[in-house]
């Protein structure tokens, strides 16, 4: 078998490509169908528990998932460990602040985060795989943003509709209008999710897509859906990653570009921090394009902060926070989940992130000519979802496809640590 050389992640490292991995596309499908139908208008009743369908997708396959991931050959990571402690912290703060009565929903958020996580652990392991779970994911990609054009050009949500009207269920959402269009929704809970979704799709795709004209066509698409949204933070942070991109492709022969780029974004940060009164809320302000929604947002970061030192712990589980504009709106996932489970929660939350996409620290190892692409693919949709989450919350599906992201990323850094040889 003969020796090729790939780009690594942070450099240029001699690949060999990996003993063939063999992985069904079922799971992937089973997986992604909480994006084919809308959460909030396909939902099944069981005893007192709601099941979507993103989470009757990670029920079906999180056993199987756990018995592939403790057979012979695998191995735990940091991030294991953290992903873990994320869930029971959930459950122990809300359970200690709202009783029996917070269990109901933070069963569902533990499952939908844990689960995901697990589930892409133990089925999307070496490139192989995670291939397996990309050509699905453009064929649901393209669904969702065809819908998301019907949204856009019927002048409603027709898609939220349309669900609606053939299951039964509550009223779709009122349509919000931004520069005299729709915001569409597709099959997303609000267009803000369908932006970010579509920003993540982008960076996987640009990365992972072999043929250039194939990257283009989908990263086109991605980028169109996002534009459908008319939402400012993913917006700009689809545009991050198209600067990223362009990046990298300019300076793909210097194996330091992304520690430059590292070094370049803290010193950002340093800057932002020295010179700004209010840095955190700088950079919030910043994330929107219109100044009065940046004001609103630094208004509810705040609020929410000093809401938070009171009960910095354990928070305040699902109940009122007693507060005009805390209780209607929060737009930070990083905010609504230390308000509901405390400071900890969102450390820990953090730390699985920032565990899942870690350099291996094995330079030269044999890997598959694919496997480098697919890191940095999945390192940005992480690093996005945790970027653009300042301004945005996740919930069904996206705080699934969240775990899901984090776990292909840290099952691509255990195929580097630890190869398959042929």
């Amino acid at each position: 078998m003969s020796v090729t050389v790939a780009g690594g992640e942070f450099g240029l490292s001699t690949a060999l490509p990996r003993a063939p991995e063999r992985c069904s596309r079922l799971p992937a499908w089973l997986l992604l169908m909480g994006l084919i139908l809308p959460a909030a208008q396909v939902q099944l009743y069981l005893a007192d528990a709601k099941l979507t369908v993103g989470r009757i997708g990670i029920l079906l396959l999180i056993i199987p998932a756990v018995a592939r991931l403790v057979r012979t050959g695998r191995h735990i990571l940091a991030s294991d460990y953290f992903a873990c402690a994320v869930a029971a912290w959930m459950f122990a703060a809300a359970c200690y602040t709202g009783g029996s009565n917070a269990i109901s929903s933070t069963a569902a958020e533990s499952l939908e985060f844990l689960g995901g996580y697990i589930v892409a652990r133990g089925f999307f392991f070496g490139p192989a795989a995670v291939c397996s779970f990309i050509q699905p994911f453009k064929i649901v990609t393209a669904y969702i943003v065809l819908l998301a054009l019907f949204d856009n050009l019927s002048g409603r949500l027709i898609v939220q509709q349309m669900f609606s009207a053939a299951f039964g269920s509550h009223a779709p959402l009122t349509p919000d209008f931004r520069l005299y269009w729709v915001r569409a929704a597709s099959t997303f809970d609000h267009p803000i999710l369908l932006g970010t979704y579509c920003t993540v799709a982008c960076g996987i795709l640009l990365f992972s897509e072999q043929r250039p004209l194939s990257r283009m066509l989908w990263a086109g698409l991605c980028v169109f859906g996002c534009l459908l949204s008319l939402s400012s933070a993913p917006l700009l942070s689809c545009f991050i990653v198209l600067m990223v991109y362009l990046y990298d492709a300019a300076l793909k022969q210097y194996s330091g570009r992304w520690r430059a780029l590292q070094l370049c974004l803290v010193a950002m940060v340093l800057v932002i921090l020295a010179v700004a009164n209010h840095p955190l809320g700088w950079i919030i302000s910043h994330l929107t394009f219109d100044p009065v929604s940046g004001y609103f947002r630094m208004l509810i970061w705040d609020a929410a902060t000093q809401k938070i030192m009171y009960s910095p712990l354990t928070g305040y589980a699902f109940g009122p926070l007693n507060h005009d504009i805390l209780d209607s709106t929060i737009d930070s996932v990083w905010l609504v989940f230390a308000l509901r489970f405390g400071l900890p929660m969102v450390f820990l939350l953090l730390l699985t992130n920032i565990t899942s996409i870690l350099p291996s620290g094995f330079k030269g190892v044999m890997e598959d000519p694919s496997a480098p692409g697919l890191r940095i693919a999945f390192t940005v949709a992480v690093v996005m979802l945790m970027f653009t989450g300042l301004t945005v919350h996740y919930w069904n599906y996206l705080w699934i496809f969240w775990g899901v992201c984090i776990g292909i990323r840290a099952s691509l850094r255990e195929s580097s640590m630890y190869p398959v040889q042929p």
